[in-house]
C-alpha cells in the first residue's frame, strides 16, 4: 500500500489536487460543471465535484491547490493536515492509510475520464486536501465553475444512488453559495471525482461506527479534526 504521495502519483502520471471545504455550518462545497463541460453530462444533468483541478509541470500540491482556487472561485485557502488518510480505489471500499507526508492528505483517489473529453477513458489520479475558504467564492470562469453547491453530510452520502434537482437539494438544506443565477432549479446533480470520494469515504466511517470497529475511525469528522498547517509545511 502507498506511504507517500509519490509513491501514489509517480513521475508521469496525470494527477490533479481536489479540495474537501466546508462552511461555517458544515456543509461541504462544491462546484458545479461550467459552460464547457456541459457535452459531458447528460441533457438535464452535471456534475458536482471538488474545487481543484490538474497540477502543473513543477508545480506541488499546495500551490496547486491555492492557484485553482484562486482561478476558480477567486479566494484564498487555508489547508489543513487531515487526522488520516483514505485509499478510496476507482473499485472496492475506501480504506485508511498512513502516510508520511506533511500535511497529511484526506483521501487519494482515482477517475477514469469520462466519454466525451479529450482523455476519455484514461486513469486520472487526484490527491485530495482538507482547507477552509478565506473569503466568499466568485464565480470567475463560467466555462470552468457554473456555481457552487454546499451540500448537509446527509446530502453527499445520499448524491452516490440518485440524482437529485438543484430545487430537492435546496429544499433539503442546500444552498447555491455562489452563481445562483446561472443554474436552472431543475437541473439534476451527480458527483464525480473529489466528491463521489467523499461520499464512499464517509458511508465506510459510518458502516464502521456502526460495527462498532475502530472506534477511533468511527468518530472521525472531516475538517472538524483536522490540525491546521503549521508554517514549514506551507
Amino acid at each position: 500500500m502507498y506511504r507517500t504521495v509519490e509513491e501514489f502519483v509517480p513521475d508521469g502520471t496525470e494527477a490533479g489536487v481536489g479540495l474537501i471545504l466546508q462552511d461555517d455550518d458544515d456543509r461541504y462545497l462544491f462546484f458545479l460543471a461550467g459552460t464547457r463541460h456541459q457535452r459531458q453530462c447528460p441533457s438535464g444533468e452535471l456534475f458536482y465535484a471538488g474545487i481543484g483541478g490538474h497540477r502543473e509541470a513543477e508545480e506541488d500540491w499546495l500551490t496547486c491547490a491555492r492557484r485553482e482556487v484562486k482561478e476558480e472561485i477567486g479566494t484564498e485557502l487555508d489547508i489543513a493536515s487531515s487526522s488520516l488518510t483514505w485509499h478510496v480505489p476507482q473499485r472496492g471500499i475506501a480504506r485508511p492509510l498512513e502516510l508520511s507526508d506533511r500535511p497529511r492528505p484526506f483521501a487519494l483517489t482515482e477517475m477514469i475520464h469520462p466519454p466525451g473529453t479529450p482523455r476519455a477513458g484514461g486513469l486520472y489520479r487526484i490527491v485530495i486536501y482538507e482547507g477552509r475558504l478565506c473569503g466568499k467564492p466568485q464565480i470567475l470562469q463560467l466555462d470552468e465553475v457554473r456555481g457552487v453547491i454546499a451540500l448537509t453530510e446527509a446530502q453527499v452520502i445520499r448524491g452516490l444512488g440518485s440524482k437529485p434537482t438543484v430545487a430537492e437539494l435546496v429544499e433539503g438544506g442546500a444552498y447555491l453559495a455562489a452563481g445562483e443565477e446561472n443554474v436552472d432549479p431543475r437541473v439534476r446533480l451527480y458527483p464525480i471525482g473529489t466528491a463521489s470520494a467523499l461520499a464512499r469515504v464517509l458511508i465506510q466511517v459510518k458502516r464502521k461506527d456502526s460495527a462498532g470497529e475502530d472506534p477511533d475511525v468511527g468518530r472521525f469528522s472531516p475538517i472538524s479534526r483536522a490540525a491546521p498547517n503549521d508554517e514549514e509545511e506551507r
